[in-house]
This record gives structure tokens, sequence and C-alpha cells, in this order.
């Protein structure tokens, strides 16, 4: 089928000013998209204790379930068991997604040589853990805990926090959970 010449040029040039108008629309509004929200889910971490060449505690296992935290732990400790923690796990830290303890726990952070120390345990979260923890509770002997947000600040806060303020608010990256 052939489309006569006279009818090619004006359709041809209305894609031309409608790609124009697309290409001169204002490119703000892509700039301040949201990131996307995490799933809902919970997760858990196995650490060790002494520090590795990175600084950091070496993690012995480390996973998520859309279940429970007990199954989290399950999974990241490789091993099945009821929801009862095992006596050769402590648990550390608890991070909440709300302020206030609210929103559940969506990461745990347990010891493979019991509580904390005045060296403590050196924690680092998932990516989309870290955009949303808002609150913190420590235990066994875990009070305090040095952050690093997202936006490469770092600051020390005593445990339980109810809120963490802002740079920290939705931004802990890492954390260094101790007793002091």
């Amino acid at each position: 089928m052939r489309v006569p010449r006279r009818l090619v040029a004006p359709a041809v040039a209305g894609c031309l000013a409608l790609a124009g108008a697309v290409a001169a629309a204002p490119a703000g509004s892509a700039q301040h998209r949201p990131l996307p929200v995490p799933d809902a889910r919970y997760c858990a971490a196995v650490v060790g204790h002494a520090p590795g060449a990175d600084g950091f505690s070496p993690v012995l296992g480390r996973a998520c379930s859309p279940d429970s935290l007990a199954d989290a732990l399950a999974r990241a400790d490789g091993r099945t068991r009821a929801a009862e923690q095992p006596a050769d796990r402590t648990l550390l830290l608890e991070e909440f997604k709300d302020v206030d303890y609210g929103g559940g726990v969506i990461y745990a952070f347990y010891g493979d040589a019991g509580g904390c120390d005045a060296t403590g345990y050196h924690l680092v979260n998932y990516f989309d853990v870290a955009l949303s923890v808002s609150s913190m509770k420590g235990y066994n002997n875990c009070n305090a805990a040095h952050l690093w947000s997202t936006l490469d600040v770092e600051k020390t806060v005593d445990l339980p926090a109810s809120a963490l303020g802002a740079n920290f608010n939705d931004a802990v990256r890492e954390l260094q959970v101790f007793h002091r």
C-alpha cells in the first residue's frame, strides 16, 4: 500500500513536533522520584565477634523471610528449629520500621559469642533495610550503637533508641553495637 506524498509530509511533521514537545518537557520530576519502598519482611543475621580484616564482624549467615523473624533466623543459621532461640545465639539488636518501636522488627542481629562488651559487633544492613530503620533496641549488654548513615554522617546513640533523628531515620547503613 502506497501513501500519497501529500499525506506523508504532514504526518512526519506532526510526529517531529510531538517528539520535540516531549523532549522539551521539564525533567525535574524524574529527579525527585522517591526510591521504591521495600517489601515488608523479616531479616536476621548471625555474626561473629572478632572483626575481620575489613573491620566488620564476620557474617556467619543472613537471610530474610516473609513469614517471621524466627524463620529468618532459622534460614540465616542454616538449621531447622522451633521458634525459640538456640542457646548458642545471643540476640544483640532489633531494628524497627517506625519510630517508637512501631511497624514491627525488620532486622535482628544475633551474636555467636555472647552479648556485647566494650568492643561489640560491627553490623551492616541490607540496603532496603537501611532505608527503613527508624528505631532500635539493644539486648544482652548492648546499650549503645555508633551509627553510619547512607549520607556518610555518623553518631553514637544510647539503646534503646525510640527515634534516630535527622540523617539517620530510614538511613542506617551500618552500626557498631557495644556496651559502655
